[in-house]
Formats: C-alpha cells, sequence, structure tokens
C-alpha cells in the first residue's frame, strides 16, 4: 500500500466526519471542520514565513486543543515539527534548539521570547485571517511527500549529548495504519495526558483523528479538582507500566473501555492483574517499540478474559511491514531459546539522527537477511535497527524482553543513557568521579541512584546530597535527576577495570552523607522553614506515617509507593497546591514539590498554608 503524508489521511477523514468532535479539553470543544480550518490558517500563516518540507519547526505549548492545531498545521505547510517540554531545564531546550538549527518556535501566549530565534502563538495566527483551504503543494515552498520528514524527537545520548531521531511521513503512516487496525478504541475516542515530547503519544493523538474519534486532553495523575469537569471515559488509553498503579487508584473515567497500550518499560504480569481486577473489560497490549523504529513495532495482547504470565509479559511478534532479528554478537541468528540483540528492519525503521552520520551509521545498519523472518518487507541490502535490546525468542514464538546490552535503562517510560547522567553529575564542584545506575525501591519502582568520589580536600556536609540534585535539574529533565546520591571512597571495579555496579552501597533511607559515605545524623536534614514546606512536610508525613519528615526526604526512600503517591497527590490538591501523582513520582522531595509549585503559576493557594 502507498503511504502518505499525515495531512493527507486527515483531510480524508474530515470529509467523513466534519461535525464529530475531534479535540476536546474542559469545556473546549473542536469539531473535525473546526480544527481543520484553523491548522489550515497557521499553515498558511508558516508557508507565508518561508516554512515548508524539511525544515523543522520548534513547538513549546502545553497539552490543549491549541497544540494539535499547531502540530497539524505544521504538517499542512510540509514542515516537520520537534516538540520542547517546556519543563525541561534551559540548557536543554537551548541545545535542542540549536542542534536543530530553528528558526521559529510557537509558544503560549504571554511566553518570553528566545534569544536568536522567532517566535509566534497560534492565537496571532488565527487572528491574522487569511485562507482556510488545505495546503496542496502549489501553495507549498515544494511537494510534500511520504519521504519527507515528520517529527523529531529527541532521546537521551550515551555522551551527555542528547540525539535527535527522524521520522518520516511513510514510516509514520505505516505505524498508523498498524494502530488504527489493531486498535478499535481508538475511534471511540483517546486520553492525551502525556507530553507530545515523548513518542508514546503519537497514538493517542493521530490514531482518533484518522478513524472520527476524540481526542481528549486531560492529566492522567490526578482526580478532577472539585468544580472540574470530569473527562468522558474513553476507548484507548496509552501509558507506561510506571501509570498501572496510578490508573489502579483513579476512578474508571481515566480507564479505557476498549484497550489499555502499555509500553516504554518492562510490563509485569501481577501490576496489569491488579488494574484488570478493579476496571475488567478492557483488553491489554504490551506495546514495544523505540523512538527509532516508529512508536511500536512489536505487540502482545492480553484478552479480557485472558490468563496473565507471572512475571515479565512477553513483548510478542511483529507488526506488519516489520521484520525483527534476534542475533549473536556476529549478527548470526540466535538459536530459538538463545539470548541475543534485537535488530529492526522493515517500513517502520526512523531515517536516522539528525546531523550525526556517524552515529547513524553505527545504529542503522545493513540488513544482510531481508524478509528472511518471514515478513517479505524488506530486501537484503535495506537497513535495520540495533536497538541495543537483549530479547530472546520462546518456544511459542513471543519474544522475551530481558534488558539491555549498554547503559540505557528506562525510568517511569522515559529511555535514559546512563552516561548522559553519569556526566552531568561529575561535573559538578567538589566531584571527581561518578557513576549512575538504576536500582528498585520496596515497592519494585526503578529510580536513578547517584554515586560520588569527592575531589582531594572537598569535603560533604549534611546537605550535599540536595545541594547535588538541585544543581543536576538547571540541566537535566525532572526524570534523569538521581533520586539519591551516595558519597563513596572510591568506585568499586572488577577484575576487568570495569565499573562493579554490584559493590556499590544501597543507598541510606536518608539522602545526605558523610564525607566518608556513611549515613548522616538522621538530625541533621534541614526541616522546613515556611509556612508552605511545613504544611507539605505535614502532609508527607501523614501520608508516610513519619515525623519528623526533612525538606529533602525522599519519598519513596521512606516507604513510599505509588498508591501512597496517590493518596498525597489529591490530599495535597484539596490542601489547594498546584502539583500533580506525576509530579510525586518525579520530584520525590517536599523540597522539590515546593520549588515546582512556585515555578508553576504562584507557590499555592491560601488553603495550602
Amino acid at each position: 500500500m502507498a503511504q502518505s503524508p499525515l495531512p493527507d489521511l486527515f483531510r480524508l477523514q474530515v470529509a467523513r466526519t466534519p461535525h464529530a468532535p475531534a479535540v476536546r479539553s474542559g469545556g473546549q470543544e473542536l469539531d473535525y471542520t473546526e480544527l481543520n480550518r484553523r491548522a489550515n490558517l497557521l499553515a498558511h500563516r508558516l508557508i507565508a514565513r518561508g516554512v515548508g518540507p524539511e525544515q523543522v519547526v520548534g513547538v513549546q505549548l502545553p497539552r490543549s486543543p491549541e497544540l494539535v492545531v499547531a502540530l497539524l498545521g505544521i504538517l499542512k505547510s510540509g514542515a516537520a515539527y520537534v516538540p520542547i517540554d517546556s519543563d525541561c531545564p534551559a540548557e536543554r531546550r537551548e541545545f535542542i534548539v540549536h542542534d536543530t538549527g530553528l528558526d521559529l518556535m510557537l509558544v503560549p501566549d504571554g511566553a518570553a521570547g528566545i534569544a536568536g530565534l522567532t517566535t509566534l502563538t497560534v492565537a496571532s495566527a488565527l487572528a491574522a485571517g487569511g485562507p482556510e483551504h488545505d495546503p496542496t503543494d502549489a501553495d507549498r515552498l515544494a511537494p510534500l511527500t511520504a519521504a519527507n520528514l515528520a517529527y523529531v524527537i529527541y532521546t537521551s545520548g550515551s555522551t551527555g549529548r542528547p540525539k535527535g531521531v527522524t521520522v518520516q511521513h511513510d514510516t509514520l503512516h505505516r505505524y498508523l495504519a498498524f494502530a488504527c487496525a489493531e486498535y478499535p478504541g481508538l475511534a471511540k475516542g483517546a486520553l492525551l495526558h502525556s507530553p507530545v515530547a515523548f513518542d508514546l503519544t503519537v497514538t493517542a493523538l493521530y490514531g482518533p483523528l484518522l478513524l472520527g474519534g476524540c481526542v481528549t486532553v486531560a492529566a492522567l495523575d490526578r482526580e478532577p479538582a472539585a468544580g472540574e469537569q470530569a473527562p468522558e471515559r474513553q476507548g484507548f488509553v496509552k501509558a507506561t507500566p510506571s501509570h498501572l498503579p496510578i490508573l489502579t487508584a483513579l476512578p474508571s473515567a481515566l480507564s479505557p473501555t476498549d484497550e489499555l497500550v502499555v509500553g516504554g518499560e518492562m510490563l509485569i504480569g501481577d501490576v496489569v492483574e491488579r488494574w484488570r481486577e478493579v476496571h475488567p473489560g478492557a483488553a491489554v497490549v504490551n506495546e514495544y517499540g523505540p523512538t527509532e523504529a516508529t512508536v511500536g513495532c512489536c505487540v502482545f495482547r492480553i484478552g479480557p478474559d485472558d490468563a496473565i504470565e507471572p512475571g515479565a509479559t512477553p513483548i510478542g511478534t511483529a507488526t506488519p511491514d516489520t521484520e525483527l532479528y534476534v542475533l549473536d554478537e556476529s549478527l548470526r541468528p540466535a538459536p530459538d531459546g538463545a539470548v541475543g540483540e534485537l535488530y529492526i528492519a522493515g517500513g517502520q525503521v526512523a531515517r536516522g539522527y539528525l546531523g550525526r552520520p556517524g552515529l547513524t551509521s553505527d545504529r542503522f545498519v545493513a540488513n544482510p537477511f531481508g524478509g528472511a523472518a518471514g515478513t517479505g518487507a524488506t530486501s537484503a541490502g535495506d537497513r535495520m535497527y540495533r536497538t541495543g535490546d537483549v530479547v530472546r525468542l520462546r518456544p511459542d514464538g513471543l519474544l522475551e524482553y530481558l534488558g539491555r546490552t549498554d547503559d540505557q535503562v528506562k525510568i517511569r517510560g522515559y529511555r535514559i543513557e546512563l552516561g548522559e547522567v553519569t556526566s552531568a553529575l561529575a561535573a559538578g564542584p567538589g566531584i571527581s568521579q561518578a557513576a549512575v545506575i538504576a536500582r528498585e525501591d520496596r515497592a519494585g519502582d526503578r529510580y536513578l541512584a547517584g554515586y560520588a568520589v569527592l575531589d582531594e580536600g572537598a569535603t560533604a556536609g549534611a546537605g550535599f546530597a540536595a545541594e547535588v540534585r538541585a544543581d543536576l535539574s538547571r540541566t537535566l529533565p525532572a526524570y534523569m535527576v538521581p533520586s539519591t546520591v551516595t558519597v563513596v571512597a572510591a568506585l568499586p571495579l572488577t577484575s576487568n577495570g570495569k565499573l562493579d555496579k554490584d559493590a556499590l552501597p544501597e543507598p541510606q533511607p536518608e539522602q545526605d552523607q558523610t564525607d566518608e559515605g556513611g549515613p548522616a545524623d538522621t538530625t541533621a536534614g534541614e526541616l522546613p522553614s515556611t509556612e508552605a514546606e511545613t504544611a507539605l512536610c505535614a502532609l508527607f508525613a501523614e501520608v508516610l506515617g513519619i515525623d519528623p519528615v526533612h525538606l529533602d526526604d525522599d519519598f519513596f526512600r521512606n516507604g513510599g509507593d505509588s498508591l501512597r503517591a496517590a493518596r498525597l497527590a489529591t490530599k495535597a490538591r484539596k490542601a489547594g497546591w498546584t502539583f500533580g501523582l506525576r509530579d510525586v513520582l518525579e520530584l520525590r522531595t517536599p523540597r522539590a514539590l515546593v520549588a515546582h509549585a512556585a515555578a508553576q503559576d504562584g507557590l499555592v493557594t491560601d488553603g495550602a498554608l
């Protein structure tokens, strides 16, 4: 089947369901005709500014109907978009702007200007008026084809430099064709609840818009506040495994009627079982796929009445137009049941990494097999993506994910190169060496644990760990900041001189360390001093059942788990705080949450003090 650019696919759906609701958020709703009209206006405005195919436009907008208009408008102009999370540190945003060579960024109303960059709001583009028809190649600066770039998604880089994955319209079309056929719940609507800088959102964003469904913009990390309209229950929800305890604790309106698709991390059967006990009736699909293979390329479906295997859930079998190979170190097929590295070939393999030809040639390699996996999707000489994921093919033909070949991990669905975090930690003042590993807490949730060797003559006081984490938060996204920082006299090494991760000490419940790496006096943690800090520490104490709570006490190092985090977020919102459950999961300490609330829009309401 010939592939088409996404604007052509959306235009056909507008003709089929012109008056059906297309996007909804709170009390605002746009039908297909109005969404298309606004996207067309924006597209023509962008074209008039010289935007066209193979150019990239930045998007730094909150989840909203305006965001959907922005993404469609950029694609209709022929350009590609690069989403930039507004919660990212300024340094990381500046890197993406420089790395992509951005000239233009779509920003919210009232946003501050960005040096050296033209900014545009969707509202101003719409207010300017102009043509409202669907842009054609006669309008664009150059023809738009399926081989043109659709979007660039940045993922963590092993050298401390994030890398932009470039995805074309043809690979996007192949994935969406699969998703629309595999997930009929998309036609009944889907929740858009995660940042679009995370490609997990592609399914819930575009799937409904190609089937006549509605995209509902809603938060997945909290219950609706008093007086706030609760979202209608949707047919489809896509989330990470870390979201499942949240979905289990929240009302049924935030769980799907038809399909819950889970991706981004290893899925454990027991977690699925607990969710299904509370929300029966929907299928659960484990969808595997790196950004470099366009969202998802391997699936395993668990029907509403199917038994759930204990332990790790298999990632299943390849999607159409995809070939999966389990290979040994010599690129030979591993025997059935043997462990090997997963290589992905076929029509969903991305173009490569933006401006990184060396890295692209290292990870996207020639495919010597071509159709040998049985799909006929490729021919010998086509490329395949080397994932770095370790898998094995089970006797029943299903693939099982086992881990990574490198230092890449996934925390709450985010792909993280430990090398990038280690580089940032080692660059901190007074630190000579550093290591970062992934650990599991008592609830089974993964977190990053940092280890630091101090410069000769440097000392670490009671507030050292908190200072290091605060420093890292200025350059790394919150999900990449280690939850713990432990001072060690030296990094343990194996006999061949490599880091001995197993010999690194277990982090102490109290984050701050002495110079020798032992736990600090637990009375030495900094107690709250402001009304806001005192109020939030009191909520921590109430939910965790401990007293006192210090400003840098980590929620999950002190007995917290996902369900307690949901209770904390609910209590905090009732008290007037502006953060939600996802913030608790990522920020974890009273100090960080107070700072986050202050940065959002004022500290807290009077009801929180």
